[in-house]
């Protein structure tokens, strides 16, 4: 089992789920209103953990609640958290989510997760080993993201990017990444194209992913392309159902699955998450996944 090194974020969740989003001046009542320790980092790195993999993580929060509370739910998921940093001068991040009918809007502000080092980021990855596991996203500050990507690579571990929120700055550190995982959204904004089929070439990566959502995942390879389909599930709340996702996909590719294999499983997993309500919170453990699997036979 390779170890996993997450550069994340971490945003207190404030959602709450309604009937309808409201136009621009409107006031509407919501319902099922929720606290809850996200941020794709956190999210990823939970959902990488309670599957079973050995995972490291380096984010920063506020000296607040939210920043506590954030902290306590990566260790209790398993992570180490040693190299979670806490800023006395800027809050935690928070999200904002609106959720109508299972799909989600989200507004962030990234607060402690802008101010990574780095130095830190030096001090995180002296441990990792070739063959390692790294994995970033797009709400830490870029400057930091993107100065981890090269050692990551220039350490030769496998790095993963999950390119949300886009930034077209991304497609420079192409040459650093191993996969990419943006969805449709990301692709046309990163590429310009929304045909992901046909040119994917635009993120040179040796592995590109575009997640798809109910369609499952499209992804590119040296050796050909292919369509992953998603499995039918009940769904209740797709927030979170990305960073399921990559947090599945890295702690499968930890434990040696060959990237048709972790792609299958990852979407599974993440078909898995929409059943509950919630982020970090509703990640599938194991156990949890194996039985969900078992139903799939």
């Amino acid at each position: 089992m390779r170890s996993i090194y997450v550069l994340g974020s971490l945003n207190m969740d404030l959602a709450i789920y309604g009937d309808k989003y409201p136009d621009a001046g409107e006031t509407l009542k919501g319902h099922g209103f929720r606290t809850g320790a996200g941020g794709k980092g956190l999210n990823q790195a939970v959902a990488a953990s309670r599957l079973g993999g050995n995972v490291h993580f380096l984010g920063a929060i506020g000296k607040d609640a939210f920043g506590a509370q954030m902290k306590e739910t990566l260790s209790k998921a398993g992570v180490d958290v040693s190299h979670v940093a806490e800023r006395s001068n800027v809050s935690s991040g928070v999200a904002l989510i609106e959720v109508v009918n299972g799909e989600n809007r989200i507004m962030i502000d990234s607060g402690a997760n802008e101010t990574i080092s780095e130095a830190e980021v030096d001090d995180f990855l002296s441990l990792s080993q070739p063959g390692d596991i790294f994995l970033t996203q797009g709400e830490n500050n870029f400057e930091a993201a993107s100065y981890a990507i090269k050692k990551a690579h220039e350490k030769k571990l496998v790095v993963v990017v999950n390119s949300a929120p886009a930034d077209k700055r991304i497609v420079k550190e192409t040459r650093n990444i191993d996969i990419i995982t943006p969805n449709e959204t990301e692709f046309a904004a990163l590429t310009g194209s929304k045909d992901y089929a046909k040119k994917g070439y635009l993120l040179d990566t040796p592995i590109l992913i575009v997640t798809l959502g109910k369609a499952g995942s499209f992804v590119s390879t040296a050796g050909g392309s292919f369509i992953e389909p998603a499995v039918k599930v009940n769904v209740v709340d797709t927030t979170g159902a990305g960073d399921a996702y990559c947090g599945a996909l890295v702690y499968f590719l930890s434990a040696n699955e060959d990237i048709k294999n972790a792609v299958r499983l990852a979407g599974h997993y993440a078909s898995l998450k929409t059943t509950k309500k919630g982020t970090a919170v509703a990640m599938p453990t194991s156990d949890e996944f194996s039985l969900f699997e078992k139903t799939l036979i």
